[in-house]
């Protein structure tokens, strides 16, 4: 199962990512800001992380700042959600973009796209096809 991390300040969209996510079959871990967010995956790396860059204590750009910067997290998929604009070094450092108010389709499209991408390239690194 798909391990999921949801960082954002906003408890009621946590709560409805959280649970139509659940449906679709992905364990759910959830972050009110980018401090609690780093320390959700130190204690157990998510195969992708739901981003949103306004928020309290430590916004969703350190977050990404920091994943970035540190080897074991760069590589996580990072799907940032922000009614703001992102510059292009947020763009580049994420793997996708969501403006607020998304679809909901997209964001799934969005993740099995990405998941799937994730999981080609570590079958790559081990010599499968």
């Amino acid at each position: 199962m798909k391990r999921l991390l949801i960082v954002d300040d906003e408890l009621a969209i946590v709560e409805a990512l959280q649970d139509i996510l659940s449906v679709e079959g992905y364990d759910i871990a959830t972050a009110f800001n980018g401090a609690e967010g780093l320390q959700r995956m130190a204690a157990s790396k998510p195969d992708l992380v739901l981003l949103d860059l306004m928020m309290p204590v430590m916004d969703g750009r350190e977050m990404l700042r920091r994943m970035r910067d540190d080897t074991a997290l760069r590589d996580i998929p990072v799907v940032v959600m922000s009614a703001g604009r992102i510059s292009d070094e947020e763009r580049r450092f994420s793997a996708r973009f969501l403006a607020k108010p998304f679809e909901l389709d997209e964001l799934l499209d969005t993740i099995a796209e990405l998941l799937a991408s994730g999981a080609s390239r570590t079958e790559g690194e081990n010599g499968s096809p």
